[in-house]
């Protein structure tokens, strides 16, 4: 396999049901301590199936009851201070490369939610749980039925898994409300959303600063402070992603791709491309694993 930047997500001793590197699937966990700690850049998605668990998450207690939903980057740490013995939970582990690259347009409630609410246990209506129940069940019946689970399936499996998260997250108070975050959370849901609606993401972070009145050194601070992430991995980060969609999805040349995203020529483009994805534009485009 071409180095595509499926190096997130990684694995203890725990078995792992289904994996393509950048999506983890564990259909029967008994303790989630298992699966800590996380690799950098990932997060873990646990629902609930029976008894519960009690944990410090980021320095709070919490409670986690069949049929929620758990949330938890790997910037957060967590203590797991008691498990019932029929505790059961299914779980995803996700890098961010794939999540963002799956959610798309969705991906400011996503930051929100995780990085700058901090949700940490999304609690459903009756209905709502009955559809994620579905969900897991029908990711789990893909992986039981077939040796090699398709990462096409797979992938789309979790795209529609994250999209109905999303729904419920917006839905939640406080969720997608610029106007109720702290100035500070304030400031790094302004920063996310200018990378995402910039067709050339890939500018100078003083530049990102300067349209938020901040200094860059104030912008990296609370970047590192919510995320754990740099200004400047956040903007290589959603660059990365364009360069992926437009080489993969488009027909535009690899050159008007390089012009479109705002390199300054092929030469810079390429090695931009072979120093995040391992291999030439080229190569990418017509890779298919």
């Amino acid at each position: 396999m071409q180095n595509d930047q499926r190096r997130y997500v990684e694995f203890n001793n725990i078995v792992v049901d289904y994996t393509d590197g950048d999506v983890a699937i564990y259909v029967h966990v008994k303790d989630l301590k298992s699966l800590y700690p996380l690799k950098p850049n990932s997060t873990l998605i646990a629902l609930c199936i029976s008894g519960s668990t009690n944990l410090q998450y980021d320095g709070k207690e919490i409670i986690i009851h069949p049929h929620e939903v758990f949330f938890c980057p790997s910037s957060v740490n967590i203590e797991i201070t008691n498990t019932t013995p029929d505790f059961e939970c299914k779980v995803l582990c996700l890098s961010d490369h794939i999540v963002q690259a799956l959610l798309h347009d969705k991906i400011n409630i996503w930051n929100q939610a995780v990085y700058l609410t901090h949700l940490s246990v999304l609690s459903m209506s009756e209905v709502c749980r009955e559809e994620m129940v579905y969900y897991y069940s029908l990711i789990q019946s893909k992986i039981e039925n077939n040796k090699v689970a398709p990462l096409e399936i797979m992938q789309a499996l979790t795209r529609a898994l994250l999209l109905e998260l999303c729904i419920y997250m917006e839905n939640k108070q406080g969720i997608g409300e610029d106007t109720k975050l702290s100035q500070g959370k304030s400031l790094f849901n302004r920063f996310l959303q200018a990378i995402s609606n910039s067709e050339v993401k890939r500018r100078p972070i003083s530049e990102y600063a300067s349209e938020l009145a901040i200094t860059p050194k104030y912008l990296t601070m609370l970047c590192l402070k919510y995320s754990n992430k740099t200004a400047s991995e956040w903007i290589a980060q959603y660059t990365i992603e364009d360069i992926r969609f437009y080489l993969r999805n488009s027909n535009l040349s690899i050159k008007e791709i390089s012009c479109k995203l705002g390199f300054a020529n092929m030469s810079h483009f390429g090695s931009y491309v072979r120093k995040h994805l391992g291999v030439s534009p080229s190569d990418y485009r017509h890779d298919k694993k």
